[in-house]
């Protein structure tokens, strides 16, 4: 259903001579593929919300974990690592956006440059007081081989560089639980009871 809604809208605005220059959505495969083959002249980009929302899923799998704890006080930091290498790379190139987001391996063992050659070190001042309230986690444990795992995978190797610098799907996210209110999912409506609720 959400492919062929993103079909009708396209069809929609070009029959209006309105032309898609960016368009952020979710990570839906299908749509992700028809996007490609269908709006070449049009940026896709993924919303972040639901991309952190994914790892954020993974990183508390990890922390449940025998000897995987330690990742815990870490796993709001890597979510606002990730809003941040989004809002920080407008305009960037992919290779510098996912050298960004890869810098979190280095940081969390403590180490703040030589990161790459495209993003050589953190842009942080130095972390002293509260700022260094979390445990760094050891180089070569297990928790931090398989965090390695979720955040050099293949899958955020593709999604990363395309993050969206400020766009949101957040008020469709909105309209949408507003509609399922008046006409949840799990009953089914005549055409005309949709139309009217």
């Amino acid at each position: 259903m959400e492919k062929e809604g993103l079909q009708r809208s396209v069809e929609f605005f070009k029959h209006h001579n309105i032309n898609i220059k960016t368009l952020v959505t979710d990570r839906h495969v299908q749509i992700k593929k028809w996007v490609r083959e269908n709006m070449e002249d049009t940026t896709h980009a993924f919303d972040v919300w639901h991309v952190a929302k994914g790892m954020k899923k993974k990183l508390f799998a990890l922390s449940k974990e025998k000897d995987c704890s330690d990742v815990s006080p870490w796993i709001k930091s890597m979510v606002n690592h990730m809003y941040w290498t989004a809002a920080s790379s407008a305009n960037l190139n992919e290779d510098l956006i996912l050298a960004k987001w890869q810098s979190i391996s280095n940081h969390i063992i403590n180490i703040h440059d030589g990161h790459s050659t495209l993003f050589p070190s953190c842009q942080h001042d130095d972390l002293e007081g509260r700022e260094r309230h979390k445990k760094w986690l050891k180089p070569g444990s297990k928790v931090y081989e398989k965090l390695q795992d979720i955040v050099n995978s293949r899958q955020m190797k593709k999604d990363i560089p395309m993050l969206s610098s400020g766009q949101q799907t957040s008020e469709l996210e909105g309209f949408h639980s507003v509609v399922n209110h008046f006409a949840p999912k799990m009953i089914g409506f005549s055409f005309h009871g949709m139309l009217s609720r």
